[in-house]
């Protein structure tokens, strides 16, 4: 299975693929759309900066870009940063035991095999998806910061009696 890192740095690359366009992107911008502290943000970028998966800015406008082609990066290779155990060359050998199969041996076939999906993927491939599907997720999240479902109060009529401080001071006006 992949790791909560490789999960968060797929996550994270694929916002500030979303949002290069218009310049370095701010790790606040980007924790702030995938609900993540920035200090773990920090962890991740270090490693793909040092990687050289990204580019920092300072100061001002600054921020981070990816520095690679989006179609040449595969969510796999953001993902293998964070990933130590995955063993690509071993040969699988089934351990039979009265009948059962290793549990190691399973978890490595599923580990390549999602190492296998992960590396057909792009990284442009999955920012496209993102763009397709932007309109669910604004209303999803718009639906989660309004948790009660609270609904607006209706407008308060205006009072229209004869002796109403309200009607009398727009005849005032008025004349």
């Amino acid at each position: 299975m992949l790791s909560k890192k490789s999960f968060n740095a797929i996550n994270a690359l694929v916002w500030l693929g979303l949002l290069q366009d218009q310049g370095p992107v701010s790790l606040l911008k980007i924790s702030s759309q995938l609900h993540l502290s920035i200090s773990c943000l920090e962890q991740i970028f270090a490693t793909l900066k040092s990687k050289s998966v990204i580019t920092s800015f300072k100061g001002p406008g600054g921020g981070y870009c990816i520095n690679q082609d989006l179609s040449e990066l595969t969510l796999w290779d953001i993902a293998s940063f964070f990933e130590t155990d995955v063993k690509e060359d071993a040969p699988i050998e089934v351990q039979h035991t009265e009948g059962k199969i290793s549990q190691d041996n399973i978890f490595n076939e599923f580990k390549l095999s999602a190492q296998k999906a992960l590396s057909e993927i792009t990284l442009e491939d999955a920012i496209q998806t993102c763009m397709k599907n932007q309109s669910v997720s604004a209303f999803k999240r718009e639906t989660k910061e309004n948790r009660f479902r609270l609904k607006p109060l209706p407008a308060m009529p205006m009072p229209k009696g004869p002796n109403s401080v309200f009607t009398w001071a727009s005849g005032a006006q008025a004349a």
